[in-house]
């Protein structure tokens, strides 16, 4: 106690104690602030890590399956939060680490979004096509058409979007805003692609009228499917017999469709066994719960049977065979007729130096100077003589796939007049089948359960669900590493 020394150092916390561990702390590197910092850095990135790429796991599968993400209900006591947090809660009772991160042990406010930008587009072709959703509200589907620097032929959904009316100045304000998003110019539009409503074909004041103002060169082509489903209709109505035809068929299709038995008994049984089993009496013909319905469903089966019936069902059957025939006979545009000159189809059978010339004249002449149209006659000549006889593009059959094989074998660098006019000809569209998918796509997406969804979401659910293989090609590293070139985060994920 009266240790002069002792007296000196004093206890723990005097100042000589003090400075005697704050010696030890520095000495021993391990306890240095920013290695203790650094440890538990590393520590909370791998869990920012694994908690992102669980979440992004889950969206794709949702996503690529159209299935609901949200419950009704989302709070932590919840019985049906919906299929996100279920699916997050699934992984993380399979891996420890994961229920660590997730959920209730995740940081709050660490919301981040992934905008995927679009590649640059030189020219293009746009399909659009109109339904109405779940929520009875008018939405235009948007579907891009392009050939990539590869040579390939691109169809890839864009964009849905509500429009507040169909009229084509309604339509043309709300495309041209899409495109202008998208850094896409108008006047690099070479094609529009829609049905033939009113609004969207007319002369004058038609959404492609409206377009072809603004950009001379952006050729609507009228769906060649629906053409052909109009001639159908319009031929079928002279002939009373068809017409009677499809009347019945209406009427046997809701017949069926309103029991479950007669559609079963349909489905699953072959017409000869059902009327072996009639004949002798172990099969009834009909079936209901009153006599309104067992005549209606009478009715339905005496006109089934009958000759007539049977033998209208065979010729449509055989007219809708040969569609391809009539198909053919629709396109006598006079643009598409040129462009059959460069159809490599029987070994390049329909080639013709002189309409090809003519087709770039006529239609094409901003994107040809008048050296480049002079030097396209001789680059031909050349052209036909090599793909004649070059044994990996002389028996393609299509124009993409010879604008595909042009690139793979860089015969695009020799011959790069025709391939330019070669894409520009695929960027007609022909046929609205990709905005089609798309609405199925959408009714399974938003249903009534769902029917509050709005634009942005539906459209980014739509988007991954059809163009599922590039999705594919985005790893869940690489979209980490793009939510951390972000501005706005407040998660390090490196």
């Amino acid at each position: 106690m009266t240790c002069a020394f002792l007296t000196h150092v004093g206890n723990h916390y005097s100042q000589p104690s003090v400075a005697v561990k704050s010696c030890e702390d520095l000495m021993t590197q391990s306890r240095h602030i920013d290695n203790v910092m650094m440890n538990q850095s590393a520590e909370q990135i791998l869990k920012n890590r694994l908690r992102v790429k669980t979440s992004i796991d889950c969206v794709r599968w949702l996503a690529y399956q159209s299935c609901p993400f949200g419950g009704h209900e989302e709070g932590p006591k919840s019985t049906n939060p919906g299929n996100f947090i279920e699916m997050v809660k699934l992984l993380a009772s399979y891996n420890k680490k994961v229920s660590e991160t997730v959920l209730e042990k995740a940081h709050h406010n660490e919301i981040h979004v992934w905008n995927d930008s679009k590649g640059d587009i030189a020219y293009h072709c746009y399909k659009i096509d109109k339904a109405r959703d779940e929520s009875k509200k008018e939405k235009m589907a948007l579907v891009l058409r392009f050939v990539d620097k590869g040579g390939v032929l691109q169809e890839r959904f864009f964009d849905i979007v509500s429009v507040k009316d169909t009229a084509a100045l309604t339509l043309k304000c709300d495309l041209s805003t899409i495109l202008s998003h998208h850094a896409l110019s108008v006047d690099n539009l070479r094609g529009q692609g829609y049905d033939g409503a009113s609004n969207m074909r007319g002369k004058w004041n038609g959404l492609q009228a409206l377009f072809l103002k603004d950009c001379p060169y952006a050729y609507y082509v009228h769906c060649f499917a629906h053409r052909l489903q109009l001639a159908l209709v319009t031929a079928s109505r002279e002939v009373i017999l068809v017409h009677q035809f499809f009347t019945k068929l209406d009427s046997i299709v809701n017949i069926v469709g309103a029991s479950t038995e007669r559609n079963g008994e349909l489905n699953n049984a072959q017409q000869a066994e059902i009327s072996r089993l009639i004949s002798i009496s172990e099969l009834e013909t009909v079936d209901g719960a009153n006599f309104s319905q067992r005549d209606d469903a009478d009715s339905a089966y005496t006109t089934m049977t009958s000759f007539q019936f049977v033998f209208i069902l065979i010729l449509m059957k055989e007219v809708m065979r040969i569609t391809d025939v009539l198909c053919q006979a629709l396109q006598q545009m006079e643009l598409l007729t040129l462009s059959l000159a460069l159809d490599p189809s029987n070994s390049y059978k329909s080639f013709n130096e002189d309409d090809i010339c003519t087709l770039v004249e006529k239609y094409y002449p901003q994107d040809f100077t008048e050296r480049e149209r002079l030097l396209l006659k001789f680059q031909l000549q050349h052209y036909y003589l090599d793909v004649i006889k070059h044994p990996n593009l002389c028996q393609i059959s299509t124009l993409a796939a010879l604008c595909e094989g042009l690139a793979e074998r860089k015969k695009f660098e020799i011959y790069y007049l025709v391939d330019r006019l070669i894409r520009l000809i695929l960027l007609l569209p022909v046929s609205t089948a990709t905005t089609e998918r798309v609405f199925s796509v959408m009714k399974l997406t938003k249903t009534k359960l769902r029917n509050k969804m709005e634009d942005e979401f539906l459209g980014d659910c739509i988007l991954l669900h059809i163009e599922r293989d590039i999705a594919d090609t985005f790893s869940t590293d690489s979209i980490i590493e793009d939510l951390y070139t972000m501005k706005d985060r407040r998660v390090h994920f490196n």
